[in-house]
Order: C-alpha cells, then structure tokens, then sequence
C-alpha cells in the first residue's frame, strides 16, 4: 500500500499486508529500530488488546499500528528532570524516563487518536481512561502500550469500515458506522489523522513540565465525572464516580460505599455507568 499520506509524516513507516501483531513484532526488533518508527497493517491475525485480550477483526476493516518511543531519543532534554539517570554495573550510566512521565504516555495517545478521528468527521468522540475513544460509549479505538528496556511501544486499533455484522461485540462502532466516508484512501487518511496528532504530543510530552500534561489530557478526558465500575487485578470491584487524574496520571475515585476513601486507580478495567 502506497500511503502517501502517512508516508509524508512518518518515513520510517513499515506496512505489512498481514501482520500477527504490530506490537510484538516493534517489540521484537525495538533495538534495531529508530526513534518513531511505526509498523501498521489493515489485517491483523493475532492482536492483543490490555490484560491479554484478543482483539479482532475481519481483514482489511481495521487498522493497527505501532510506534516506538524510545527512552535515549530524549537525552538532550536530560537537564530538566524529563529525564531520570539510572546505573547498571554491566552497561555504565543509561537513561530513561521519569516513571511518573510514563504514566501519562497512554493518556497522550488516546488524546491523539481521539482529536484523529474528530478530524476525520466524528466530532462526538472523546477518551475514555486511560486509552478508549469512545462515541456514545461504543468503543472506537483502543491504546496498548509496552515498556521495553529501549523505549515505549504504542499499539493503537482502528475500527476503520467494519459494517455492524462485523463488530465483535454489540458495544463498539466504526468511522464508516458512524459516518465517515468509505473510500480507497481511508486507510491512509485514518493512519496520518493518527500519526499527524501522535508524533507532536510525544514531542510535548517529553518536553513539558509534568505539570502541563493534564492540561492536554483532561478537555477529551469523558471519564471525569462519570459514574463508573472499576475492576482492578486481584481487588474487588469498585462502584462510584470518577473525580480527577492525580499527577501521575492515576484516576482518582470516590467510592459509592459511605465513609470509603478516595481510590487511585493505575491499572485496571473501567466502565462509564448509566443510572435511569
């Protein structure tokens, strides 16, 4: 696939016809690969959402793609605590991120496939955390990242012209489902409406105060506010409504039960609430 589009934003961009997962195989040769480089492919066979989930589609209807952040590409920002120093005996001094920069990382991605796809026509989207876009509750897109030793990988998914028979469960959608025109370019249009948003807040993100990074994340954010379910790894579940993101980008909530205290919530399955 030609996609000039995209190919103008992100030269180091790999396509695959078919591709088990873009995640593992960025993964795999992250040491070998540039800063920003981007493996994508319209027929996925073996992706993977969060906490292993298999994620699915029929081919050519969906788009995934990764990109790689990697830790070294950000050491001439090392003066102002962007970066953090750490010692290995076997390598010397080697750098990488401030942990709590990392948090905010999949939030910065989500914002960046959120403002792709309202450019692409679907106004009514917005970020559900940490890494949905969401219309309407149905689910668009979604974000996985992974930490390597070399840098972050971000797998982002694209329901690009799955008609309703094809969505794998009744709760997500699709640009075409919800609106945006059907043509030959759509998947070069949907990859450089991502890329072109993606690569210049990564650029933000390692350069802005940690401060700042709210200021991005919160006018997409469509959790806030919200009664929500929160299932975490191990813990019971949690009802109760979603306050605010704390500074490392954890979302802090207020559970239903009276006289519980705020919650942080780093990792774990959330789920928007409807009370009639």
């Amino acid at each position: 696939m030609l996609l000039p589009l995209s190919r103008a934003i992100a030269p180091d961009l790999d396509w695959r016809e078919r591709c088990a997962s873009t995640n593992t195989e960025l993964v795999a040769r992250a040491g070998s690969s540039r800063d920003l480089a981007v493996i994508a492919t319209d027929t996925q066979t073996a992706g993977r959402g969060r906490l292993d989930r298999v994620w699915s589609a029929p081919s050519g209807t969906a788009l995934a793609v990764s990109v790689l952040v990697r830790h070294d590409a950000g050491l001439a920002s090392a003066g102002d605590g962007v970066f953090a120093t750490h010692h290995s005996d076997a390598m010397g001094e080697r750098t990488a991120p401030d942990p709590r920069r990392l948090g905010w990382l999949p939030l910065i991605a989500g914002v960046a496939m959120t403002r792709a796809v309202q450019t692409l026509g679907v106004g009514r989207a917005g970020l559900k955390w940490p890494n949905d876009v969401l219309v309407h509750d149905r689910k668009l897109s979604g974000i996985l990242t992974e930490l390597t030793s070399i840098g972050v990988v971000i797998g982002a998914g694209l329901n690009l012209s799955m008609t309703q028979p094809d969505l794998p469960v009744p709760t997500a959608t699709s640009l075409v489902i919800e609106g945006v025109e059907a043509d030959d370019a759509l998947t070069d249009r949907a990859l450089a409406a991502y890329l072109g948003e993606l690569l210049p807040l990564v650029a933000q993100w390692r350069a802005a105060d940690l401060e700042l990074l709210p200021s991005i994340v919160v006018p997409h954010l469509q959790t806030l506010g919200r009664a929500v379910r929160v299932e975490r790894p191990g813990l019971p579940v949690t009802l109760g409504t979603a306050m605010r993101l704390d500074d490392d980008g954890r979302l802090i909530v207020q559970p239903s039960a009276q006289g519980s205290a705020l919650i942080a919530v780093a990792a774990g399955d959330v789920t928007h609430l409807r009370y009639e």
